[in-house]
């Protein structure tokens, strides 16, 4: 009986090891709220990782390193279906923006709210054609209102 219980204490320690040092080095992602202002990139997957979870994004790239946009702008990819996403994650007003306004002027539809941005792949859709129909379509962004 003492010899399970030593066998199940070290089984317990070393598990526990285990996940302090899994989650130390980012192997898990936390749940910051989406208008969190992220000061570094860990922070700024965080929250990425919770928009994209929020709308249900099957896929998120959140194990690779970020794309660093520029200064205090990250970019994260996720996928809902075969539409891809890119979620833009802002460390400063300044930083947001200089991409919101850079996001304007590509054309593409995109959601914005606190500190972060979606916006879809173009897919080959032509912006005018997409305007003038009727009914309108349904935007491709709608998950991440």
């Amino acid at each position: 009986m003492r010899r399970i219980a030593v066998v199940v204490s070290v089984v317990l320690v070393v598990v526990a090891a285990t996940l302090l040092i899994a989650g130390g080095r980012g192997m898990f992602h936390g749940r910051l709220p989406p208008d969190t202002l992220a000061t570094t990139s860990a922070q700024a997957e965080d929250v990425a990782f919770s928009i994209a979870s929020n709308a249900g994004c099957g896929e998120f790239d959140g194990d690779e390193a970020p794309h660093d946009v520029s200064a205090n702008t990250w970019q994260f990819d996720c996928r809902i279906g075969d539409v891809s996403f890119q979620i833009f994650v802002y460390g400063s007003d300044q930083s947001r923006s200089a991409d919101l306004a850079r996001l304007q002027a590509d054309g593409r539809p995109y959601v914005t709210k606190a500190y972060y941005a979606v916006t879809a792949d173009r897919q080959g859709v032509d912006k005018f054609a997409a305007m003038s129909a009727t009914p309108p379509p349904q935007s491709i962004v709608d998950p991440f209102r």
